[in-house]
C-alpha cells in the first residue's frame, strides 16, 4: 500500500514536536561512553519547566576527536557543554581560561563559550551541596576517602573547604595516593590529606564519621566488596558518589548494617544545577528534577 502524504492544510494541524529553531542554543555533554549519562534528561526537563530555548544533546567524542569536537562545537556556536569521561582532564590545554576551581582541581567539568572557551568545575560544589543537603551536620571529625582517581580530585577539593580534622585518602596503589596528597598540598598547609593503601584490615574505620568512595566499587559485579562497614560507628554516614537506579552495591550493603548511605544522584543534580546557571542566568528547579528521576528509577 502507498501512502500518500496528507493536504497541506492538514499537515499544518499536526502537533509536532518542537526541537528548536533559528534562535535555539545549544548545549550538550561530551564523553566515551555516553549515552549512560543522566544529564540530557536533567537538562532538557529543567529548560522545558522554564521555557528556555536551549537544547542539550549527548555529543560521543572519541578521545582522538577531542580538538576538532571543540572546534565543531565553537563554529556552531555553541553555548556550553559538560565534560565526563575521560575528557576532564585532557580538555585543560585547549582552555582559554580556566575558574579557581578547575585550576585548583586539575580538572574540567563545564566549558562555557562566551568570547573565549572558560573552563569550569562544578563537581566540588555538587559533592558538598548534595551531602549538606541530606545530612547538613556532616562532615565532621575525620572521613576516609577510597579511590585516588579523577573523582577523587573534587572530592578532596571540596573536603578541604570544610572543618573535618583528616582525611585517608586510600587506594589500591599507595603511589598514587601520594601523588594526589602532594598535588593539593599548597591548598593544605595543615596536611590533613594522608595518603594509605587500600588495605582493609589496616584503614581507620572505627575512627571515621564519613566514608566517600570515589570508585566504581562494586559496579563490576564483585562477590564481595573490600570494605569493613560493620567496622564503623553507628552514625558514620556512607557516601557513594556514583549512582544507580537502586541505589550502588555500597550503598545497599551500608543499609543492612544499619547505616545512612547515600548515592551520587545528589551530588549529579546540583553539579548540573551549576553548570545550568552559568549558561542560562537561571536556577535549575532542583526539588522538582529530583522528584523527576526519583520517578523514573
Amino acid at each position: 500500500m502507498v501512502r500518500t502524504s496528507p493536504p497541506q492544510d492538514e499537515v499544518s494541524q499536526w502537533p509536532l514536536p518542537c526541537l528548536g529553531s533559528g534562535t535555539t542554543r545549544l548545549l550538550g555533554i561530551f564523553g566515551d561512553p555516553v549515552a549512560h549519562s543522566l544529564s540530557p534528561v536533567i537538562h532538557n526537563f529543567s529548560l522545558n519547566l522554564l521555557g528556555l530555548d536551549y537544547r542539550y544533546l549527548p555529543f560521543h567524542v572519541a578521545p582522538s576527536r577531542l580538538y576538532d569536537a571543540l572546534q565543531g562545537f565553537r563554529i556552531l556556536g555553541g553555548t556550553g557543554f559538560n565534560a565526563t569521561v575521560p575528557h576532564k582532564e585532557a580538555l585543560l590545554p585547549w582552555m582559554d581560561e580556566l575558574s579557581p576551581a578547575a585550576a585548583r582541581i586539575g580538572a574540567v567539568n563545564t566549558v562555557h563559550l562566551q568570547d573565549r572557551m572558560i573552563g569550569h568545575n562544578t563537581d566540588a560544589h555538587g559533592f558538598l551541596a548534595a551531602l549538606r543537603e541530606e545530612y547538613p551536620q556532616h562532615p565532621t571529625g575525620k572521613v576516609l576517602v577510597l579511590g585516588a582517581g579523577g573523582a577523587a580530585r573534587s572530592v578532596l577539593s571540596a573536603l578541604l573547604d570544610t572543618d573535618c580534622s583528616a582525611i585517608f585518602l586510600a587506594n589500591r596503589t599507595e603511589q598514587r595516593a601520594m601523588d594526589l596528597a602532594r598535588f593539593f598540598a599548597p591548598f593544605d598547609p595543615d596536611r590533613r590529606i594522608k595518603p594509605l593503601p587500600l588495605a582493609v584490615d589496616q584503614l581507620p574505620w572505627e575512627e571515621v564519621s564519613l566514608l566517600v568512595n570515589t570508585t566504581s566499587l562494586g559496579l563490576k559485579g564483585e562477590a564481595t566488596l573490600p570494605v569493613a562497614l560493620h567496622r564503623l560507628a553507628p552514625d558514620c554516614l556512607v557516601y557513594d558518589i556514583v549512582y544507580g537506579p537502586q541505589g550502588t552495591p555500597l550503598t545497599r550493603l551500608a543499609s543492612r548494617h544499619n547505616l545512612h548511605a547515600m548515592d551520587g544522584l545528589g551530588m549529579l543534580i546540583h553539579q548540573a544545577a551549576a553548570a545550568f546557571s552559568l549558561w542560562t542566568q537561571h536556577e535549575m528547579p532542583i526539588a522538582a528534577v529530583k522528584a523527576h528521576l526519583l520517578r523514573a528509577r
